[in-house]
């Protein structure tokens, strides 16, 4: 890939790639050569930039609405055994005065109760 460093100013190198098109790259004291390599790379012009995809539309909803309903219904049961849980210091505090084999039983319990859908 050919790239030229065009400019360094403290935590940013500027590279100009063969097309004309640069990039700014965050830099630190632990940017190795090839770690900067891959970012070059990465922020490279990609040549199928402008591929049709037909299925996708600006604008369009329908793939938002499937997307939150198949996480509606996740979130039923996975809510429930979150809430059977508790926060992660209670669970501790329950480890604590309870014993892991204890914790272990209500989590079993608390998944029999609360099953994942098929």
């Amino acid at each position: 890939m050919d790239y030229k460093i065009t400019a360094r100013d403290g935590s940013k190198a500027t590279v100009e790639y063969s097309n004309g098109s640069h990039a700014e790259l965050d830099i630190n004291s632990t940017t190795t050569k090839s770690h900067f390599e891959q970012m070059v790379k990465d922020f490279a012009p990609k040549t199928d930039a402008d591929v049709s995809v037909d299925w996708l539309t600006v604008g369009d909803k329908t793939i938002a609405k499937e997307a939150e309903a198949e996480q509606t219904e996740i979130a039923d049961w996975l809510m429930k055994r979150l809430t059977a849980y508790g926060t992660h210091s209670t669970q501790l505090e329950f480890i604590t005065e309870n014993g892991l084999d204890a914790w272990q039983t209500k989590v079993a319990q608390i998944k029999s109760d609360n099953p994942k859908p098929s």
